[in-house]
């Protein structure tokens, strides 16, 4: 009995002890800026990413003539507005398309993602169902009025 107990004692410190020496190995290798690989042969700088992204669950995308009106969730239960113009969408060769959609699988909830990159609006991409007879497009009446269709970016309130 008292076998068992000393060897499964220092089974543990044996273990806890290689496990420190890892996590002081993974932090050396993190300040220094290199990422370790299981193989030594391949290390490589940690580089970080220009590009960032914010999501938002979407409520409703109403179809406007000249834009796109989206209600998305904003804080836990509050829900915002972002008007995107349907300029965005257009490809043409002098500007990058600024605005795409992406179907989703059924049973996703559709959301917005807005890209930034360098701290600077880059594109948004709208994940949702794409078939104009889902319940989360409609249709904005006809008085409805649209500004700031000549703005070149947006930013999603939370």
């Amino acid at each position: 009995m008292k076998k068992s107990l000393i060897i499964s004692a220092l089974l543990a410190g044996a273990i806890a002890f290689s496990a420190t020496a890892q996590d002081s190995d993974s932090a050396k290798s993190l300040e220094s800026g290199r990422v370790d690989s299981p193989h030594k042969d391949f290390q490589y700088p940690l580089q970080m990413s220009a590009l960032n992204y914010r999501n938002a669950r979407i409520y409703r995308v109403i179809d406007h003539p000249d834009a796109y009106i989206v209600l998305y969730q904003r804080n836990s239960h509050e829900m915002a507005e972002v008007t995107i113009p349907k300029a965005w969408y257009a490809m043409d060769g002098k500007k990058q398309q600024k605005l795409q959609f992406r179907p989703i699988y059924k049973g996703v909830e559709p959301y917005i993602t807005v890209f930034s990159r360098d701290g600077n609006f880059d594109h948004v991409v709208l994940s949702m169902p794409l078939s104009r007879r889902s319940s989360y497009w409609t249709v904005a009446d006809s008085d409805t009025k649209v500004s700031d269709l000549e703005k070149e970016s947006i930013t999603l309130e939370y």
